[in-house]
């Protein structure tokens, strides 16, 4: 397949970047030698993650995605907010942390699939900022803190986007979507 797209490439002046482009296994062979894949000559490497829509994939088994770079990103924007926003109001500083800092570890979660681990550990990332936040030792609990602020948990969050996803694939004006949704959750 890629010999073909090589050939069309080259009939339409096209280049393979190798630089920008990764094979990445997933499957059954996951666990295997594979041999590099040349189109044009030039060997595409085989890694075992790439980031692909913002998204970080991981070879194995099945689809797997890898959260650390979630994680990383959500600390750096955190950390970001905290630095600048020294003598701050608790409230507002987390209302800059959500509206900022969130947004990372939300980014694509109704199209992912995550186990229950991963969910665990973007949960405690934010429950380790809030504590931060709010001056909460690491062996405390924050989930009475959450509900108080009227604030929904990581896991919650999650679900929330999932169901408002579904919906609205499920009701969406485009028949090709709505179809292949109704047909997954048949």
């Amino acid at each position: 397949m890629l010999d073909k797209c090589s050939v069309l490439a080259e009939l339409l002046s096209f280049d393979f970047n190798v630089d920008k482009s990764h094979c990445i296994v997933i499957g059954k062979r996951s666990a295997g030698d594979i041999t590099s894949v040349p189109p044009c000559g030039n060997p595409i490497e085989w890694c075992d993650s790439i980031k692909y829509l913002g998204v970080y994939l991981q070879h194995n088994n099945s689809v797997k995605f890898d959260i650390n770079p979630i994680k990383r990103a959500f600390y750096g924007a955190c950390n970001s907010i905290f630095l600048y926003g020294s003598g701050v109001d608790e409230v507002a500083l987390l209302h800059l942390q959500e509206t900022y800092c969130l947004s990372v570890i939300m980014y694509a979660m109704p199209s992912l699939y995550l186990n229950n681990r991963q969910i665990n550990e973007l949960n405690a990332c934010r429950n380790n900022v809030i504590r931060r936040l709010f001056g909460y030792n690491k062996w405390e609990s924050v989930s009475a803190l959450l509900l108080e602020l009227g604030r929904l948990n990581v896991k919650h969050l999650i679900m929330l986007c999932k169901v408002k996803f579904h919906r609205n694939l499920l009701h969406s004006c485009n028949t090709v979507l709505s179809g292949v949704f109704h047909v997954f959750i048949k």
